[in-house]
């Protein structure tokens, strides 16, 4: 049940020999099957790289998240769409949230932002700041990333099976 969405929903159009300019190099990558593949393993792979990339504070990380879906050979369109959990509007109090847990771990107060926009406030507030965020961002992206894998494998395993109880004659059941 589960594969057949994710087939509906599948592009296709990589799959064709005429490839763009852009994609020329990664041909023979973007041939093999096992990134396009639909099963429970190559898509909760995907969801968890995508999610944990996605709340990592990191510049360019549509380009980041397919690299890492190359290299763990799960679904390469699952773990860029995944990836956009983080836009304009949800960063910031994704960023937020993580930099108040890691505060939290550290033991350190929250500090409250001013914007006051210049050299002095950006370097003393990345000085201040960025160890709290990346330790709220890594625990969270990796708590939220494995959570999203282990709840789409256990409902995918569910939905599998209820759809084989269903292919069962009543006398079996």
């Amino acid at each position: 049940m589960p594969r057949q969405f994710f087939r509906r929903i599948s592009v296709g159009y990589l799959r064709k020999r005429d490839y763009p300019w852009y994609l020329k190099p990664f041909r023979a990558l973007l041939r093999h099957p096992t990134f396009f593949s639909v099963s429970r393993r190559s898509v909760a792979g995907a969801l968890w790289v995508g999610l944990f990339i996605a709340l990592l504070p990191l510049p360019g990380q549509t380009i980041v998240a397919p690299l890492l879906a190359l290299l763990l050979r799960v679904n390469l369109p699952i773990s860029v769409v995944a990836v956009w959990l983080t836009n304009p509007l949800t960063m910031v109090p994704i960023f937020w949230s993580e930099y108040r847990l890691g505060a939290l771990i550290l033991g350190r107060p929250v500090q409250a932002i001013s914007l006051d926009i210049s050299w002095d406030w950006f370097s003393s507030g990345v000085a201040a700041g960025w160890q709290p965020l990346l330790l709220g961002a890594v625990v969270s992206a990796t708590v939220v990333a494995s959570t999203a894998y282990v709840l789409v494998s256990v409902i995918w395993r569910w939905l599998v099976a209820a759809r084989y109880r269903r292919r069962r004659p009543p006398a079996q059941r």
